[in-house]
């Protein structure tokens, strides 16, 4: 969507230079259809190609075993960095051993989720380890999983290979894309090690005769620049320095005619855009800015003379990352360059009441969020308060909020990093945005007619799906399921299409949680088979099925297509699910129960086998199952701190008490103890089932005489399977102590981090306070404030505080 606002470029005064101080042409104003055109090309593909990426704010950047992490993570639209209101489910995956690894599900609010990870001795070692973070929209796009590493016992970075003294390659990077003979061009270096680290080099460039044409450094961080005119058909390699001198690198291919795009955005107020071509170049050309997925300027040039300058002032250009794109007048891209506007703040976000305190005193914080026009902005923010690691040095090598979301994202160097307010590192930066070839989306996608639609969509809760199989092997259409978790009470109903493929979904459970499926309008079919989807429910508990009624198991699939969509969406395909392997595991079956299979197994079974041994039921019951308690033959249960008789069914029928029961002539004994169990079940099933009062517990009592169920077997046998599938991740809160309440309590205050408070909304004045006490050890503590407006603005903050 184009900002009205920045129809103000109509009135801009084009500061227009050639290099032979010629003015060239420029169309009147901006081409509105094409502009149009183009921003409604852009729009119709961001919205039929949903992308997200994400962002983890950890409480510290250093852990020790026992720790627990906190963290949250940001999900945002992947073109324009607003929180994201596309996936409702967020998958987390630390490897914690050889070849193990944890996989946590959160659920996602408004783009955000909040999670916790006990580092225990038995899973994790020193070391640093891959933080994986995924939705399951990114699985099909060019980033599949976000990466951020979770150091414990070390400092960030120091276990990684250390960079050998050699370096293995050097990757060159001409801005705007291309080396043009006859044109001068910035060209970034790139120099690492063997294993892909940067490390610091020297060199020069050669053409094909060994002249020295060029020379060039790189820091630190692996990056340096260099200028270049390269020549017709010229060729160039660069040479290293006090190194082997037969070892060249390649710099890219020159080409005869083209445009090299030049920007410089030193200058605070001010863009200059440089545009040159050869002479046999078109001399048509369109100048389109575009930043978050909008179109804010499109321009006609004319280039009469060689060379063309642009100055365009900041504050017409949203800040964040920007793109500048030069365009054929057939859309063929001919250059394009990322650069970064820093965000026109008038004031800090972030205000402590204090710099210094003493032991367990209050500390109170404000947050001021404000947008480009000073106006307040209500977003989602997390801070985190931790003890600085060494005097006077802060906690920064955590890679932050801006280098997850405006570099490229298919960076998978995590050293790089970066403060937009602040000027060092500044060109750091310019040169990494010059190695950013493609942005969230490629030009050429846009300019494609008839490009389809994305076939896969977001997730939006726990789901688990499948197929229906009758017994000749064919989809068995109309199908009705129904999926029972006796853990939660949940009993959901779905049907299955034509295809006879199901779905369960907006359900929501904790944990590992075992339900059951079945079919329950089997009708006259004998052997009916559930699969499950390949990823459902995938985690370390293996499912179990019930034997079918022919005794058989169903196998597994040889194979697995991991990448191919929902079966709902791709009907085609559901032949490739992946069979769950069937075990023969199951529990007593009492013939003529009314015991509803789909519920919770009972707490105890007696069979008929030991029952004909017994003499006195209630003697039984008292001697075998500890806490039973028998007053007037009536079995008494707890709930809810209260005690109670037990509801007693004999063949579904409710009973007083005890005293006229013949054990012998019972095939079964199913008990439900009191409490939630046993009220859920009643909830469940309906209380006009079994009465009032079942919340102290349930017996079941089965006899062959005079049962109308006995010739029945109500254990289903067929179209039945039971799954243990993986919930969301419990959740946890960060305990803070109100010392206003107990300030002189004995034990130590050690907390560490100090402070964690991730779910933080600030209202429509931007505002939002948070409060918290200090502990007893002193020192130097870094506030850390991350988070984002509703705006897609990025906000990132530092400040410190003393404890004296």
């Amino acid at each position: 969507m184009i900002k009205c606002y920045y129809l103000l470029l109509l009135i801009i005064i084009l500061n227009v230079a050639s290099s032979a101080g010629q003015q060239p042409t420029l169309a009147d104003g901006i081409e509105s259809n094409h502009h149009k055109d183009l921003s409604l090309k852009l729009e119709r593909f961001l919205q039929e190609h949903p992308k997200e990426k994400v962002h983890v704010h950890f409480d510290k950047t250093i852990y020790a075993i026992g720790d627990t992490v906190w963290y949250k993570i940001y999900l945002v639209n992947g073109y324009n960095n607003q929180l994201s209101a596309l996936s409702k489910l967020v998958h987390v995956e630390i490897a914690s051993g050889e070849g193990q690894s944890q996989k946590l599900r959160l659920p996602v609010n408004s783009g955000m989720a909040n999670g916790h990870l006990v580092l225990s001795p038995q899973k994790f070692k020193q070391g640093s380890y891959p933080f994986n973070v995924h939705t399951r929209l990114m699985e099909h796009g060019a980033q599949k999983i976000y990466t951020f590493n979770l150091n414990i016992g070390i400092k960030e970075n120091a276990n990684l290979p250390t960079a050998s003294s050699e370096v293995a390659s050097l990757q060159f990077y001409p801005e705007g894309g291309t080396l043009v003979a006859g044109l001068r061009s910035k060209v970034v270096v790139k120099s690492q090690d063997a294993r892909g680290n940067p490390i610091p080099a020297n060199g020069y460039v050669i053409d094909e005769g060994n002249y020295k044409v060029a020379e060039f450094a790189t820091g630190e961080s692996g990056m340096g620049m260099f200028a270049l005119s390269p020549k017709q058909q010229g060729k160039y390699s660069a040479v290293l320095e006090k190194r082997v001198a037969n070892r060249r690198f390649e710099l890219p291919k020159v080409k005869d005619k083209g445009y090299i795009l030049a920007v410089n955005s030193t200058n605070e107020d001010t863009l200059t855009v440089r545009i040159s071509k050869t002479m046999t170049g078109q001399d048509e050309v369109r100048v389109v800015f575009q930043a978050n997925g909008n179109i804010y300027h499109v321009t006609p040039l004319s280039i009469v003379s060689g060379s063309s300058a642009l100055k365009i002032p900041k504050a017409l250009l949203p800040s964040g990352l920007n793109e500048v794109a030069l365009f054929s007048m057939e859309n063929t891209l001919l250059a394009n360059r990322f650069l970064f506007v820093p965000e026109k703040k008038s004031s800090k976000p972030l205000f402590l009441d204090r710099n210094e305190y003493g032991t367990r005193e209050p500390v109170k914080i404000k947050l001021n969020i404000s947008d480009d026009t000073g106006a307040g902005l209500v977003g989602g923010y997390s801070i985190a308060v931790a003890k600085v690691n060494e005097p006077l040095e802060e906690n920064n090598s955590r890679r932050s909020i801006w280098s997850s979301l405006i570099l490229n994202e298919t960076n998978k160097d995590q050293s790089i990093d970066f403060d937009p307010q602040a000027q060092t590192g500044k060109a750091a930066l310019d040169m990494h945005l010059i190695t950013q070839r493609l942005g969230s989306f490629s030009w050429d996608e846009i300019f494609t007619d008839n490009q389809p639609p994305s076939q896969f969509t977001a997730e939006r809760s726990l789901s688990i799906g499948g197929k229906v199989l009758k017994t000749d092997g064919m989809p068995m259409a109309g199908a009705k399921l129904s999926l029972f978790a006796a853990k939660n009470m949940m009993l959901i109903d779905t049907f299955a299409n034509e295809n006879g493929i199901f779905k369960f979904e907006n359900f929501s459970v904790l944990d590992s949680t075992e339900v059951v499926i079945r079919v329950t309008n089997l009708g006259n079919e004998k052997n009916v088979q559930i699969i499950l989807e390949e990823e459902v429910g995938s985690i370390e508990d293996e499912a179990t099925y019930l034997p079918n009624a022919n005794g058989t198991k169903a196998a597994k699939s040889e194979g697995s297509n991991q990448n191919q969509p929902h079966p709902i969406q791709s009907k085609e395909k559901v032949n490739k699910l992946k069979t769950v392997e069937i075990a023969a595991k199951r529990r007593p079956v009492i013939p003529g129960s009314v015991y509803p299979f789909a519920a919770a197994p009972p707490d105890y079974t007696i069979e008929a086998e030991e029952l004909h041994k017994i003499i006195s039921l209630t003697d039984y019951l008292r001697s075998r199952f500890a806490g039973v308690r028998i007053i007037n033959n009536k079995v008494i249960g707890t709930c809810q701190g209260k005690e109670g008789p037990m509801f007693i069914l004999l063949n579904g029928q409710n009973i007083e008490d005890l005293s006229f029961i013949d054990p012998r002539s019972l095939t079964g004994v199913q008990i439900i103890k009191g409490g939630v169990t046993a009220a859920g079940m009643a909830n469940q099933f309906g209380e006009s089932l079994y009465g009032q009062g079942v919340c102290f517990g349930i017996i079941f009592l089965t006899s062959n005489h005079h049962n109308p169920n006995f010739a029945k077997v109500t254990e289903q046998t067929t179209g039945i399977i039971r799954k243990k599938i993986p919930g969301f991740a419990a959740p946890k809160a960060f305990s803070s102590p109100n010392y206003a309440i107990k300030k002189d309590d004995i034990a130590k205050d050690l907390r560490d981090p100090l402070f964690w408070k991730p779910d933080i909304i600030t209202d429509k004045e931007g505002m939002a306070t948070v409060d918290f006490y200090t502990a007893d050890e002193k020192g130097r503590y870094q506030v850390t404030l991350e988070g984002i407006g509703i705006n897609g603005q990025i906000t990132r903050e530092v400040a410190f505080f003393t404890v004296k």
